[in-house]
């Protein structure tokens, strides 16, 4: 089942958006152009709802033994939803903060899939959150969310920054025997390759057909949360929940970076600005597609070397989470020095 799985998303991603497309620019559907924005043109944002539409079907309908399906559905609806309404006249962010709250809650309070432990980070044992579990799981998801929704500023990053952790998850769930998981993630990476071809500037295409808008940046975020979560605090996990700050690591990192230095200029932490490390790289003469190559391969070698180094060398988790805050901390560094040159 595990390969028809992705090609019926794939190909059911590929169909929603061949018939959502034309029926978005007749509407007037777009994403228009800004100071602020790369594209020249104005581009129909419907590929979060072609990923909703074909990834829903297959849950739906196949039977993938996921003991949480209504939650889980119900959560993914309200967030497209809020993000469509958002991609068509801009939504506050009280508005866009409460639904990813909401979202949040359902994961935790009726799918019973919440943090409870952070790990030995400290080398004293696991730390065990308790009656803080809820606020935690809360607390990290709508980060999570925002994480993925913030770089989605140049073609292809953020779907696949997502595809990318999803595939780890789904590689370690086909290593270790765990269906539940495995499904879910050949579920939505078929539906991300859908997308992607769609939105890469690549096979002679200069610019995306579509955006992925905020209705798939924050669906995209909330189920990458979801299977590191359901991946990391369960007694047969598949990673420690330090690794779950490595499989997000590049994400984490440009977001907690820009809202830092968002704050210490008295801004909003949500406001806009062009100092994300995709915005960057293309100051420094880097095109779109080697930006995204650049990105995309230091967040493989940041996950993929911890996966390894936990998982085959049993590298502790109070070494990898101070290995972390190095990394960050050097990220900082790199950006703020860099911005504040060129400022």
């Amino acid at each position: 089942m595990t390969i028809s799985l992705l090609l019926t998303t794939c190909l059911l991603c590929i169909g929603c958006i061949l018939l959502l497309r034309p029926l978005a620019i007749k509407i007037g559907f777009f994403d228009h152009p800004d100071e602020r924005k790369q594209h020249t043109n104005p581009t129909p944002p419907i590929g979060g709802l072609a990923i909703f539409i074909s990834c829903l079907l297959p849950l739906l309908f196949f039977d993938i033994n996921l003991p949480q399906s209504y939650a889980f559905i119900g959560a993914i609806t309200l967030l497209v939803l809020v993000g469509v309404i958002d991609d068509h006249r801009t939504l506050s962010v009280k508005a866009r903060l409460s639904a990813q709250i909401i979202a949040a809650l359902i994961m935790s309070e009726l799918a019973d899939v919440k943090i409870t432990e952070l790990g030995d980070l400290v080398g004293t044992g696991p730390i065990h959150l308790g009656k803080y579990a809820t606020f935690m799981t809360i607390f990290a998801v709508v980060g999570g969310i925002n994480a993925f929704n913030m770089i989605d500023g140049i073609d292809g990053l953020s779907s696949s920054s997502a595809l990318l952790s999803i595939g780890l998850m789904t590689l370690l769930a086909a290593f270790f025997g765990n269906d539940l998981i495995l499904n879910l993630g050949l579920i939505f990476i078929g539906a991300l390759i859908g997308f992607l071809c769609f939105n890469l500037r690549a096979l002679g295409r200069k610019k995306a057909a579509i955006f992925l808008g905020d209705s798939g940046s924050t669906l995209l975020g909330y189920v990458v949360c979801w299977l590191i979560i359901s991946g990391s605090q369960v007694s047969n996990s598949l990673i420690t929940p330090t690794l779950v700050l490595w499989v997000i690591a590049l994400p984490l990192f440009d977001s907690i970076c820009i809202m830092m230095r968002r704050i210490h200029k008295g801004k909003s932490p949500f406001s806009p600005d062009r100092e994300h490390l995709h915005h960057v790289l293309p100051m420094k003469g880097f095109s779109v597609n080697e930006t995204l190559i650049i990105i995309l391969t230091l967040s493989a070698l940041l996950s993929g070397t911890a996966i390894i180094a936990s998982l085959f060398f049993n590298v502790s988790d109070k070494l990898l989470f101070a290995t972390f805050l190095l990394c960050f901390c050097l990220f900082y560094g790199f950006m703020h020095k860099t911005i504040t040159v060129d400022n």
